[in-house]
C-alpha cells in the first residue's frame, strides 16, 4: 500500500493474468511431454517384454509393440500434464502463485492488497478450478451428476473471467474470496 495515500497497489487486469496462465499451459505442456517420454518408454518396455526385441520378432509383433510404445508415450504425456497442471492448482491454493505468475511476478493477495491467508486463497482456487474438483469427486464417489453440476459452475466461473476487463479487475471467483491480482512487490 502506498504510505502517502493510503490507496491500495494497482491490481493486474487481464493481459497480464492471461500471459501468466499461457505461461502455466506451456509449463504443463513440456513437463506433461517430459514426463511421457519416460513414463511412456518404460510402459513400453513392458509391453514389448525385455528379451523379445531383435530378429525374432515378427513384422506384425513389431507393429503392434510401436503402436503399443506410441499408446503408452501418450498416455504418459496426459499423465503427466495432469500432475503438473495439479501442482500449479496446489501452488496458486497455498502460495497464491502459480508458474507463470511467478515468472511474471504477480501474486493473489487480498481485495486491499495486503497477504492473503492461506485459507483465503484454497476458497479462491476452489471456486476457480471448482470443475476439475467437482470431476474429480464425481470420480471418487461414482455420482456422475456431480460432474455435470461441476461443470455448470466451471461455465459460469469461466464467463466470471471476463470480469477482469471491468474497473474492479477481479475475476468471479475474486470477487467471491474477496482478492485480487498484484505485482508481487505490491503485496504487504
Amino acid at each position: 500500500m502506498s504510505q502517502e495515500t493510503g490507496a491500495p497497489p494497482a491490481r493486474i487486469g487481464f493481459g497480464k493474468r492471461l500471459g501468466a496462465y499461457l505461461l502455466d499451459m506451456v509449463a504443463a505442456g513440456i513437463g506433461g511431454g517430459v514426463i511421457g517420454i519416460f513414463a511412456g518408454a518404460s510402459l513400453a518396455a513392458i509391453i514389448m517384454g525385455s528379451g523379445e526385441m531383435g530378429s525374432e520378432m515378427e513384422g506384425a509383433e513389431m507393429a503392434g509393440g510401436a503402436l503399443a510404445g506410441m499408446m503408452a508415450g501418450m498416455a504418459g504425456t496426459i499423465a503427466g500434464m495432469l500432475l503438473i497442471f495439479l501442482i500449479i492448482m496446489l501452488l496458486e491454493a497455498f502460495t497464491g502463485q502459480t508458474i507463470g505468475k511467478m515468472i511474471l511476478g504477480i501474486k493473489n493477495g487480498n481485495e486491499d492488497g495486503s497477504a492473503a491467508s492461506t485459507g483465503t486463497l484454497l476458497t479462491r482456487a476452489l471456486i476457480k478450478y471448482i470443475a476439475t474438483v467437482m470431476t474429480v469427486l464425481a470420480g471418487i464417489t461414482g455420482v456422475a451428476m456431480l460432474g455435470s453440476i461441476g461443470n455448470l459452475l466451471g461455465f459460469i466461473v469461466f464467463i466470471g473471467f471476463f470480469f477482469v476487463l471491468g474497473d474492479k479487475k477481479q475475476g468471479f471467483h475474486d470477487l467471491i474470496a474477496k482478492t485480487a491480482v498484484f505485482n508481487k512487490s505490491d503485496i504487504k
